[in-house]
């Protein structure tokens, strides 16, 4: 991955970081008021759900020019997603909500460069933890969303 890159999704984050609850708590409500048919697929109650994500991104952007450092932990959440019954196509539904929900709580801040930055790092997190399920990538997901 590209430092700027890197660099870029760091700084948003952190922008996010200080209303990282109500953020991923309104991602989560987005998500479901748009694709109900995910709501079963996520078994804990949003506020439990949305910590769980919070914890990911920031393990995920911890690694983000080692991504070898974490590829075990997300080849294994992709292995449990699919148990839950996650389907590739629902990776373009997430992307495509979380990129809303990003931009409109980031405002200017989220301008090209952070999307396609974070567009990048999802694509990378989306296709490991597609193939730790077994699932072939780009090709099962279909187009792609947000760019």
């Amino acid at each position: 991955m590209h430092p700027e890159t890197a660099s870029r999704v760091r700084q948003t984050w952190d922008l996010i970081l200080p209303q990282r609850k109500t953020v991923c708590c309104d991602f989560y409500q987005r998500l479901f008021a748009r694709y109900p048919e995910l709501r079963p697929l996520f078994k804990a109650d949003i506020g439990q759900q949305a910590a769980l994500f919070v914890t990911m991104i920031n393990t995920v952007i911890s690694a983000l020019e080692h991504p070898q450092r974490v590829q075990p932990l997300v080849e294994t959440l992709g292995v449990r997603h699919a148990e839950y019954g996650v389907q590739a196509a629902d990776y373009a539904k997430f992307e495509e909500v979380l990129l809303e929900t990003l931009s409109e709580a980031l405002g200017d801040a989220f301008d090209a460069d952070a999307r396609a930055a974070w567009c990048e790092v999802f694509e990378r997190l989306s296709a490991t933890m597609q193939a730790g399920a077994g699932i072939s990538g780009a090709d099962a997901n279909g187009t792609s969303v947000g760019h």
